[in-house]
This record gives structure tokens, sequence and C-alpha cells, in this order.
């Protein structure tokens, strides 16, 4: 292993960004995060942490978004939007991120993507398992990952991130009340928060290169078990669901989690506490 590195670039500091960015701070790295506007910096700031503006689909943040592309360590956590989302137009703008991560002389290069890489495969994934997207969310990450992993060969991490819960972000608040859900036999696939930001500080402490991770709490109860039991904590009607399904996507971290010597906060769905409705 090399000399341990120091210093630290997270874009978008967002709701995984800004409490990674926090954590790695208090580890000892010199983070530098990048927000949108300059008016959303003030967050950084009182953390003490370098923000710097910067938007992945400018072509005008060349110099005052410098300073984000000089650190040891690039953590890509952008999320590609929900309106009017143009998978050609977010790969190539992600591609130039990483064009100029690389001049730039980061060392380590870590792309947060998703496990709808994997599209609509059944049954057991890990992280070997052919990777057949089906929406243009997953095309895109797909094309990033590979683009990451040729052009930063082994610097170069794909992490790939199930269902995010943490804080107020809860799924189980989504299906409530509804009726006729299908799949109810599928199996669940969520991660909290902190388990993330564990493994990302694993990753950069142990400078892993050249590969792909992949991250899911071990305990996988079927849908409807686990959205009946989150409606009925969040005082919140049980949806009903139709019990079909049951061949869903299993993530199965186990190579990931001994990789980095990860021991999972939230091993189980049901161990992620709910956010308060009130």
């Amino acid at each position: 292993m090399s000399e341990p590195y120091k210093t630290v670039s997270i874009s978008g500091c967002g709701w995984l960004g800004l409490p990674l960015a926090e954590y790695l701070h208090q580890g000892g790295y010199a983070v530098t995060g990048s927000k949108r506007s300059e008016d959303s910096l003030k967050g950084l700031k009182l953390k003490n942490i370098n923000g710097v503006v910067f938007d992945v689909y400018s072509e005008n943040a060349e110099s005052s978004s410098q300073p984000l592309f000089g650190s040891d360590v690039f953590v890509a956590n952008i999320p590609p939007g929900r309106r009017s989302f143009d998978r050609h137009k977010f790969a190539d703008a992600m591609k130039n991120l990483v064009d100029r991560a690389k001049s730039g002389g980061v060392k380590q290069f870590i792309f947060i993507s998703t496990s709808s890489v994997y599209g609509s495969i059944t049954g057991v994934v890990t992280e070997n398992t052919v990777c057949e997207p089906d929406t243009e969310s997953g095309k895109a990450h797909r094309e990033i990952e590979e683009y990451v992993l040729s052009e930063f060969g082994e610097h170069g991490v794909v992490l790939r991130l199930t269902g995010l819960v943490g804080d107020e972000r809860h799924p189980g608040k989504h299906l409530a009340g509804r009726d006729n859900v299908n799949g109810g036999l599928d199996p669940v696939n969520l991660i909290h928060r902190d388990d993330c930001i564990e493994a990302i500080s694993s990753i950069i402490s142990l400078q892993r290169g050249g590969e792909v991770f992949h991250l899911s709490a071990t305990d996988h109860p079927t849908r409807s078990d686990f959205y009946r039991w989150a409606a009925t904590g969040l005082g919140m009607k049980e949806p009903v669901f139709i019990e079909d399904g049951g061949q869903g996507k299993m993530i199965e971290p186990t190579h990931t989690l001994k990789t980095l010597s990860l021991t999972l906060k939230y091993p189980s769905p049901f161990d992620i506490p709910l956010p308060d409705v009130n």
C-alpha cells in the first residue's frame, strides 16, 4: 500500500455526500465538496468543508471548480435526476468529469452507482453477475462504470448501492395504504446511509482499486412482510399485496463486506429506525 490518501473530493454533497464529507473530515481527511449554487455552500462551510460550485452539466465551471479535481481521492456521487433525464447527456457529462479528475492527478476514483445496472435479473446477484440494464438510468450508469474502470484501471472503483434508507428517507411511506401491489413475495434490497458511508471510507483507507462492489443489507424480507411492518410502525395503513413473485433480485454483499472488512450497522431492513411522521 502506498502512502495514505489525505485529501478527498466529493462531487455531489447532498443526502449522501454531505454526511460522507462530515465523516471523512472527522476522520482526518481534508475534504472538498461541491454544490450546484453559491448559496448552498454555506452548509459545507459551517462543517469546515471546503466548498466549490460545480454542475456536471455546466461548461463554464472550469476555473472555479478546479480545486475539486486536485485531491488524492475523487468520489463521484451525482444522481441523474428524475426530470427530463437524458441518458446520453448524463453519461457524456460524467465521462467528462472522469477525464478532468484523471487530468488533475486524482489517485483513486470512486463512482457511486446503482444496482439497477443488473436490470430484471432474478435470483441471487453477486458482484460478478452479468449486467443487463433495462432502464435508461441503468444503461447510463453501466456505461459510466465501464468508462471509470477503463480510464482509471487499478485505481478506479465502482460501488453499486441498492435502495437507500436513512433519517426521514424511508420507503415504507410510499406504499402505505395502497391496494393490489404486485410482487409481495419478492425480496427487499435496502441499505442504510451509515453503512454506505462506512463502505466508502473503507475503500479509501484500504486504497482498493480496479474493482466492483455492491452493498445491501444481508437480510432480504419479502416486500409484503417488510412494507406491512413499516406501515404499522409508521402509524399508517398497511398496503395490500398480491402474494406473487418470489423470484426477484437478491443482492448478495458477502464478498464486498469481507473485502472491505465491514460489519453492517443495519444488517436487516427491520433494524433500520423508522422516521417520525408527526
